[in-house]
């Protein structure tokens, strides 16, 4: 029962590892803006996690504020802000 207790207790972080990296390359390669910033708050609350199961709790904290709530609000308050509307036939010049 030890061996299975070990077993999972160091095989945790590595799926958090993998995770991480395949969620940074996912994000990557998102040509949706507003799919990036969410990939990107997934992939932190994972960074978070991994932190936390390192006993880094106060990075673990950090990392949850910042990089999953914080980064991608502001990241998609800025797409939000900067999007120009398509223009249409009728709106242009003719």
């Amino acid at each position: 029962m030890a061996d299975i207790n070990l077993l999972i207790q160091s095989a945790i972080p590595w799926v958090l590892f993998v995770f991480i990296i395949l969620g940074a390359i996912v994000c990557l390669i998102q040509t949706d803006e507003l799919r990036m910033a969410v990939i990107t708050s997934i992939t932190g609350f994972a960074l978070a996690g991994a932190y936390q199961v390192l006993l880094a709790s106060d990075v673990a904290l950090t990392q949850a504020v910042v990089g999953a709530a914080i980064v991608p609000t502001l990241i998609a308050l800025t797409i939000l802000k900067t999007r120009e509307e398509p223009v249409s036939k009728e709106d242009g010049d003719s």
